[in-house]
């Protein structure tokens, strides 16, 4: 999935060349601009995210160095790191609805698995500033196209998920201290919480270094690496047979998520196959209302199962 997706932004260069080559004036006055196009007036200015990206990636820099013992030229790494993963982590979920957050974490422990090789916290916390970037890149690039298709203000959007930053805290954070009160929790058969225990696996592994890992395990890195990168220049030099070529996002999820995971979307990919063969007129009218209704179904009903958990009900 990683070298795939980062192929694939680097064949688009011309796209980056010109993406970057305006960042030297992203501070000058745009007032001539937004009289002449409208649009600019509710899209997100391009400042908004330049000045973001500093102050953001300096506190994060900041409490990895004062809390978590963090050397400064670490952190710089960790946040350019975050910048390019969140690049991938976009991609998956614009081709597949999910966000490899896990995989995008482990990336970040394996460099810093080489970097500071005998360091746990570092390994962690640094791979949780890569994961948290890279869910949250995810989401807001959902909820801005969601907007785009009913047509909302893209900048309203915006700020409307920036409040939303410190209502989630005031929220969430509470939550998680009345279903986990204790760390010790997790990782117990209540509690199993598996992503957690995969990056504490692979943090004692790391601890030792990037040559602890097994032979095997080192080799499935480079080939998965080689086919990451071949399925991509496979679409461009036959594009007649791209129909045909999988894709190295979907292959490479299919190995992250548990098989009940990869089971369910495909017995839903072919329930909507068969009904756009068969009635295409209400395929094209139920399907996506059908499914969301399902994922958000079983979602809340997952809240409401845990709750009755931590309460003792059941």
């Amino acid at each position: 999935m990683v070298s795939s997706a980062l192929l694939q932004f680097a064949l688009n260069w011309r796209t980056i060349g010109r993406a970057f080559s305006g960042v030297a004036g992203l501070f000058q006055k745009q007032a001539s601009a937004q009289a002449e196009d409208p649009l600019a007036r509710i899209e997100v200015p391009a400042t908004w995210f330049l000045s973001g990206a500093v102050l953001i990636g300096l506190g994060c820099m900041a409490i990895l160095y004062w809390h978590f013992g963090t050397k400064w030229w670490m952190s710089i790494i960790a946040v350019v790191m975050a910048f390019f993963l969140s690049v991938v982590a976009c991609r998956a979920t614009g081709e597949s609805d999910i966000t490899p957050i896990g995989a995008m974490g482990k990336i970040t422990q394996l460099t810093f698995g080489w970097l500071a090789p005998s360091n746990m916290v570092t390994n962690l916390m640094t791979a949780g500033v890569t994961s948290g970037a890279a869910g949250s890149s995810a989401d807001l690039l959902t909820d801005l196209k969601s907007g785009y298709l009913l047509g909302a203000n893209p900048r309203k959007q915006f700020l409307a998920q920036f409040l939303g930053i410190f209502a989630g805290v005031l929220v969430v954070v509470p939550a998680f201290y009345v279903i986990v009160p204790n760390a010790a929790r997790l990782g117990t058969t209540e509690w199993p919480a598996p992503a957690a225990q995969v990056w504490a696996a692979v943090a004692r592994l790391l601890s030792n270094g990037v040559h602890s890992l097994h032979p095997t395990a080192r080799a499935g890195l480079l080939i998965g690496g080689l086919v990451g990168i071949l399925l991509p220049l496979l679409e461009r030099l036959v594009p007649k047979a791209s129909r045909f070529i999988p894709s190295a996002t979907g292959v490479g999820l299919a190995f992250v998520i548990p098989f009940f995971n990869s089971f369910s979307m495909f017995l839903g990919a072919l329930l909507a196959l068969i009904l756009e063969k068969k009635a295409p007129k209400a395929a094209e009218k139920f399907i996506i209302p059908v499914s969301s209704g399902v994922i958000a179904g079983e979602s809340l009903m997952g809240i409401v199962v845990a709750l009755l958990h931590v309460s003792g009900k059941i």
